[in-house]
């Protein structure tokens, strides 16, 4: 064979392996496909006040037939200066993860259909206008928690980062309750320019609350007048404003919580309490004064010398006095 024979002979041979090695790595390119799996996030509440905490959560739904190894969970936080709450749950119940900032723990061995709920809350650093926390969830993990040699699966991909704001509106008051029997309010002082001041009280622990009153502010529903359901209810004789409270996602509690509101002048002798059902219908009901022995819930009190009435309720929505 002649040495010009042999070159191209092995020529030819070396890009048979070429190509052999391209086909096995686009292969390989092909098979590495990203286990499937849903991520979302969100801040609880969007806005908070400024003795208030900011809540985030989020949730990882697994969909893959294939078993994961681990899974890293990540929560890289800017504008705090430490981790208040922490609770994950995999499929509904707790699991451990550190509370840290920034969070960051790992499970084993996830199967199809298994899902995580992560609520964090974080103390916002004195100053600061708004806190920002980024839920990942991956195979490898993060920097955080491997040194920052991090490769591998990640959810949701791009990454999401979620902002809570500080709000200055001296009408609202929000946040993220890390303690059972907290409470949330804003702007306490009443006045003749601020002529009610709502707050809430025995909260249970980690559930975003917030509250919202004022001349300018209107209900999602407003009183319903003539309503045969609701033969107490006078829509031409309100007082005060009304103040809407939220207390985690809209639900209603088996154990009630108050909403205590502040009157600058007029003394109510019931309320209208405006909402939603479990079934998205609105809804209207009067509520009156407690009896002094065995109270039946909703109903409220009256401190004359505060100017306050404390109102034992089990849903959100809108009061206003009549």
């Amino acid at each position: 064979m002649s040495p010009s024979t042999f070159r191209r002979v092995a020529g030819g041979a070396a890009a048979t392996l070429l190509i052999g090695a391209t086909l096995l790595s686009t292969a390989g390119l092909t098979l590495a496909t990203v286990p499937s799996a849903t991520a979302t996030s969100e801040a609880i509440p969007a806005q908070y006040s400024a003795t208030g905490n900011a809540g985030f959560r989020g949730f990882y739904h697994y969909t893959d037939g294939s078993t994961l190894a681990k899974l890293f969970l990540d929560i890289p936080v800017t504008g705090a200066d430490s981790n208040v709450y922490l609770l994950v749950t995999r499929n509904g119940k707790p699991v451990a993860c550190a509370m840290a900032l920034p969070v960051a723990c790992v499970f084993k061995s996830i199967r199809f259909d298994e899902q995580f709920v992560v609520v964090a809350a974080f103390h916002p650093i004195p100053g600061s206008t708004s806190v920002s926390a980024t839920i990942g969830w991956s195979t490898t993990g993060s920097s955080s928690n491997d040194g920052g040699t991090s490769h591998g699966d990640t959810w949701p991909t791009p990454l999401v980062t979620q902002t809570a704001t500080l709000s200055t509106d001296s009408n609202y008051g929000g946040g993220f309750n890390v303690v059972a029997g907290g409470g949330i309010g804003n702007g306490q002082s009443v006045s003749a320019s601020n002529r009610q001041a709502t707050r809430l009280a025995d909260l249970q622990a980690g559930l975003a609350a917030t509250v919202l009153d004022g001349a300018t502010n209107l209900p999602d529903i407003d009183c319903i007048p003539n309503d045969p359901s609701t033969p107490q209810v006078d829509c031409s004789a309100l007082i005060g404003e009304w103040s809407d409270v939220s207390v985690g996602d809209g639900q209603s509690f088996d154990t009630p919580f108050t909403v205590l509101i502040v009157f600058y002048s007029g003394t109510p002798k019931g309320f209208v309490h405006t909402y939603f059902d479990a079934n998205g219908d609105p809804q209207q009901e009067f509520i009156g004064s407690c009896a002094k022995k065995n109270p039946v819930y909703p109903c409220f009190t009256w401190s004359a010398s505060t100017n306050t009435a404390t109102i034992y309720t089990f849903h959100n929505g809108s009061y206003k006095g009549q």
